[in-house]
C-alpha cells in the first residue's frame, strides 16, 4: 500500500533542492571566467542556467505529482471509503 502523501512545504529535502536549483539559476555571483569559457558558442553560464533551469521544472513536476496532495484526491479517497 502506499504511504500517504504529505504537503511538500512541510518536508526540509523538498526546501534543500529547491534552494539548490534557486541558486544554480542565479547567474550574478558566477565567476567572469566564467563568461570566457564557451560551448557552443553559448558562454558556461548560460549553459549552467539552461540546465538548472531544465532541472527546476523536472523537480517541480515531480513534486506536484508525487508529494502535492490535492482536494479531488481527497475527494476520490472519501467517496470510496464511504461505499
Amino acid at each position: 500500500m502506499s504511504q500517504p502523501k504529505k504537503e511538500p512545504i512541510k518536508n526540509k529535502k523538498v526546501w534543500i533542492v529547491f534552494g539548490i536549483l534557486l541558486a544554480l539559476i542565479t547567474p550574478w555571483y558566477f565567476p567572469e571566467s566564467f563568461g570566457d569559457i564557451l560551448i557552443y558558442g553559448m558562454p558556461l553560464w548560460a549553459v549552467i542556467i539552461i540546465i538548472a533551469s531544465m532541472l527546476l521544472s523536472a523537480f517541480l513536476s515531480y513534486v506536484i505529482k508525487h508529494h502535492w496532495m490535492l482536494e479531488e484526491e481527497n475527494e476520490a479517497n472519501e467517496k470510496e471509503g464511504v461505499k
